[in-house]
């Protein structure tokens, strides 16, 4: 089964994108020279993902997040059928990978990123108005669009990166806390 879905990957418009589901990996890229070849293949192991419905808001329809420890992002089909077919057969094949394997689903999965075109402002002090001085940085943990000023801390996330990547203040403070809190038990 596969069809065109328009993608929002980390970018600031959507991107149509051609989708094949197989029994234990979806696989998506993109479409060059008349249909013939495809480009920037990704390929998902289906034992890590973990659908999530997204409900329509104006001109976004049929929409649901693929998440995965590596990356997670928006997909819209053309018909609320197209939608929950593909979600149908996506969580299906997922069970029956994770039935047959014995294996467990991913506990953690990358963040879904809020578009650029959605954050005229910083989106953790509200202060600061995006423009070519004042760039938009993504926190890499809770997705979020924010200044360099609220972004000012790295934390090592093993599911996307070995090295340290930008977080936001808040995400940087809570996990400051927990690890805080681990200390005091250990």
């Amino acid at each position: 089964m596969s069809h065109h879905y328009n993608v929002y990957a980390f970018r600031k418009k959507p991107k149509q994108r051609q989708f094949f589901l197989f029994n234990d990996i979806l696989v998506y890229g993109n479409i060059v020279i008349s249909k013939k070849r495809y480009n920037k293949q990704r390929i998902i192991a289906l034992e890590n993902v973990e659908l999530e419905d997204l409900p329509d808001e104006g001109a976004m329809k049929n929409g649901w997040i693929i998440k995965t420890p590596e990356k997670s992002f928006a997909v819209y089909a053309a018909t609320p059928t197209e939608k929950k077919e593909w979600m149908s057969h996506i969580e299906r094949c997922v069970a029956d990978l994770l039935e047959k394997s014995n294996k467990k689903p991913a506990k953690e999965h990358a963040a879904v990123w809020i578009p650029d075109g959605e954050a005229a402002r910083c989106m953790a002090c509200g202060r600061t108005q995006f423009n070519v001085v004042q760039r938009r940085h993504h926190c890499r943990s809770c997705g979020k669009v924010v200044c360099g000023s609220c972004s000012t801390h790295t934390y090592r996330i093993d599911s996307l990166n070995k090295k340290p990547v930008r977080v936001c203040d808040a995400v940087s403070r809570f996990n400051a806390t927990i690890l805080n809190g681990q200390r005091k038990r250990g």
